[in-house]
């Protein structure tokens, strides 16, 4: 693993991840997300079981267009089969091994 491509808890995730080796993509770019409006940029992708987890920082998505936004996302991400899992960021950092199990089964921590 590579640092500082990482935010904080993006690093946090993906040393879980590694530690448990469990296989997953990184940053992955879904219906043209990098290059074009309304595809997907997708944190962490669990291919083998159909998962892609949105690592959220609450200072990027907080207020109503950065939800607004989210939304969409989620609902082109579900529509392509995908089941979404956002893992919040002070989740991450207080009840790490809950917050991760829970999203491996593609639950989320409710909030």
């Amino acid at each position: 693993m590579t640092t500082g491509i990482y935010t904080d808890i993006e690093e946090i995730v993906v040393r879980w991840l590694e530690r448990h080796k469990i296989n997953y993509q990184f940053q992955t770019s879904l219906a043209g997300g990098f290059y074009e409006l309304g595809g997907a940029v997708v944190d962490v992708l669990l291919p083998d079981r159909m998962l892609a987890w949105r690592v959220m920082g609450e200072y990027w998505h907080k207020g109503i267009q950065a939800r607004a936004h989210d939304n969409i996302q989620r609902e082109l991400l579900e529509a392509m089969g995908w089941v979404v899992v956002d893992l919040w960021g002070s989740d991450i950092e207080s009840r790490l091994e809950e917050t991760m199990r829970k999203a491996l089964i593609g639950e989320e921590i409710l909030r």
